[in-house]
């Protein structure tokens, strides 16, 4: 007996001791909590993550999907306010659609020692249509203060057997995940943990039985009609799997990462097959060339490149005299970027069409490509569309139409391919905005076959800078920088300083240098995009030199030296993305002052990245009263693997070191 009432005193204590996650329980240690023990630096984290997806089963309907989410949220500070909006993806094609519905939501706050909760009100709920299959439904979290916590539950309810990829890890960290997902054995999935994630957890399988009482009913027709109902027990088998995890790290991010989304612990479902209770098995795992004939196939693409009638007239006179194809891609390409703006919207399919988009000068990625495409063909040139998948959408692990969200042109010529996208005004030809270049791109030929082609750009960006530097009595520094940057470097200087008036670019350029002061800044070829971008400028800089006794001390690179290097880390998760292999190059001539010898210079050296992944140079060379310095940076390789980091964190390392080597002069 007395081993029967400790063992209940010790259910007890647990009982009261243990986190009590039921809604609207929200505890004074939750409250009162100033970090997340497990990670100090977080700014919030998810308490408890409850998440349930099944199947209800709906008389003269079939099944319908359910999911059910559950949060709990503690916000530690300011950095963390962006947790109390939750927004909720939606697909909704106009005929069917998702719905939120059973929103309950709290904020919950510690005032003068008591639990105070303020309700979510309908002025904190929005929905806004993102494109034609899509919509978001949002809400914004009231009274939101350094350490509150909130929490809130919802249904998702969805037409759609097929499952959308389940996050199990986000940017903060999560205490406690409880999740599973109930499917009748009539549909049955494909389910892979992303290769790429890092933490990878624990999944629980399981068979379940279910049963559904059908109602049928009967009419006997005689002297006196009757209708008699009777209900039929139908039984049959689930699917479970059930995730629990606690302490789920956060995903952090690291300098140059392309998209953190692709690293991302989360479990991805393919649809692959349904099965009647009869045993008729109806396949819906697909193949790429399946996949790119049913998108070549929709109204909304492949009917749109055949739509060339609202532009004839334009461009027949458009490319009249031109001299050969390569003038005729250009005039329609340009023509394109000035005729028809970018709503800043995504996709492979058009929303408002060609012809509207054409007339009314505006429309989304596959309105504007696919009208370049159209155009390109009817000039006789080998053009097709390429469907991508962004940065933002990820990588597509296995086929389906949502792997891509975005399409260019692409013009097939003498075994290479020429990528145009004339939704970025800046753009040049195989010069695409980085948000499109995401691993593969797959291009369509109006014969039906498909292929992939590699995405990863293949020219060099150069940049070359020019700088002479004269050493002042008072030990400022005048001196000139002139400078060229082609391909992508010139793309991107164009697209950041598009809108800058002559202030705002001096004081761009300014920026980060030091007591400095530009003058005479001139850009040439700032709207010439198939030029390179070229500028000069000016300038006088104050603070560069250590005095030490009879000694002056300066970096050559000036207020070039890098400031630290941005790989310090002691291990790397994901691999590091440079978007496209680059040269940098800088030429410095440096005045030795009257008065002054060289005491020591730092010397010339070679620093390599593996075998051909890098090369950094470092020139030194003296010519009268004259420093000449040479310094470059050939970075072959622009995806570098975790597995490399440590060899590449030592070479970033020695290279940012020599830049910040000093020349000694010495007063004689």
């Amino acid at each position: 007996m007395k081993k029967i009432t400790y063992l209940f005193m010790f259910i007890a204590f647990n009982w009261t001791n243990a986190q009590d996650y039921r809604f609207g329980k929200v505890s004074k240690d939750e409250l009162q909590e100033t970090a997340y023990p497990e990670d100090p630096e977080a700014n919030a984290a998810i308490l408890y993550l409850n998440q349930k997806t099944y199947y209800n089963y709906v008389q003269n309907e079939g099944f319908v999907q359910v999911t059910e989410v559950y949060k709990r949220i503690k916000i530690y500070n300011k950095d963390g306010y962006d947790w109390a909006t939750e927004e909720v993806a939606l697909r909704d094609d106009g005929k069917k659609g998702e719905a939120v519905i059973n929103l309950k939501a709290f904020t919950h706050t510690l005032e003068n020692g008591k639990i105070e909760r303020t309700k979510l009100k309908k002025d904190g709920m929005f929905e806004e249509k993102t494109n034609k299959y899509w919509k978001t439904s949002k809400f914004t979290m009231p009274n939101i203060q350094d350490g509150c916590v909130i929490e809130f539950e919802y249904k998702i309810t969805s037409p759609y057997i097929s499952i959308r990829d389940i996050n199990l890890q986000y940017s903060i960290p999560i205490k406690e995940l409880d999740m599973y997902v109930r499917i009748p054995e009539f549909y049955n999935f494909n389910k892979y943990v992303n290769p790429r994630a890092v933490y990878i957890p624990k999944i629980n399988e399981s068979q379940v039985n279910r049963a559904e009482h059908i109602q049928t009913k009967t009419r006997v027709v005689k002297k006196v009609s009757s209708t008699s109902f009777s209900q039929q027990k139908w039984e049959f088998k689930e699917n479970k799997t059930e995730i629990k995890l606690s302490n789920i790290p956060a995903l952090k991010n690291e300098n140059y990462v392309s998209n953190l989304n692709t690293y991302r612990t989360k479990l991805i479902w393919e649809y692959a097959f349904s099965k009647d209770p009869g045993g008729l098995i109806t396949n819906y795992a697909s193949t790429w060339d399946e996949v790119t004939k049913t998108i070549y196939e929709d109204s909304n693409f492949g009917s749109q490149l055949k739509q060339s009638n609202y532009f004839e007239k334009d461009i027949s006179a458009l490319i009249e005299g031109a001299a050969n194809d390569s003038e005729k891609i250009s005039r329609i390409y340009d023509f394109v970027k000035s005729k028809v703006k970018w709503n800043d919207y995504n996709g492979y399919t058009t929303d408002n069409g060609v012809k509207k988009a054409y007339k009314e000068g505006v429309g989304n990625v596959a309105d504007i490509n696919l009208m370049l495409t159209a155009m390109l063909r009817y000039a006789n040139i080998n053009a097709n569309p390429m469907l991508i998948s962004t940065r933002s959408n990820d990588i597509p692990l296995f086929p389906a139409t949502g792997g891509f969200n975005y399409v260019v042109a692409a013009v097939e010529v003498h075994n290479d391919v020429i990528l145009l996208d004339a939704t970025d005004k800046f753009a040049t030809p195989n010069v695409l905005p980085v948000r499109a270049i995401n691993w593969q791109g797959r291009i369509i030929r109006e014969a039906g076959s498909s292929t992939w082609y590699d995405l990863k750009p293949k020219e060099v960006v150069k940049e070359n800078i020019f700088m002479n530097a004269k050493i002042n009595d008072d030990f400022s520094i005048d001196g000139k920088v002139r400078a060229q940057m082609t391909s992508f470097a010139a793309k991107n200087f164009r697209s950041k300083y598009q809108n800058y008036n002559a202030e705002e670019k001096l004081l761009a350029i300014e920026k980060d240098k030091g007591e400095i002061e530009v003058s005479d800044y001139e850009i040439t070829d700032m709207d010439v995009v198939d030029n390179p971008i070229k500028y000069v400028y000016d300038y006088n800089l104050k603070s560069a030199i250590e005095q030490i006794g009879d000694k002056i001390f300066l970096s050559p690179m000036l207020f070039f030296s890098p400031k630290e290097n941005p790989f310090k880390a002691d291990k790397r998760e994901y691999p590091i993305d440079f978007v496209y292999a680059f040269n940098d190059r800088f030429t410095i001539n440096m005045m030795v002052p009257e008065g002054y010898v060289v005491e020591s210079l730092p010397e010339s050296s070679v620093v390599k990245f593996l075998d051909d992944g890098g090369e950094f140079k470092y020139i030194t060379k003296v010519n009268g009263n004259v420093l000449q310095f040479l310094v470059t940076l050939d970075l072959n390789k622009s995806f570098i693997l975790p597995n490399e980091y440590d060899d590449f964190k030592q070479f970033y390392q020695l290279m940012t070191e020599k830049q910040t080597e000093k020349v000694v002069l010495k007063k004689i």
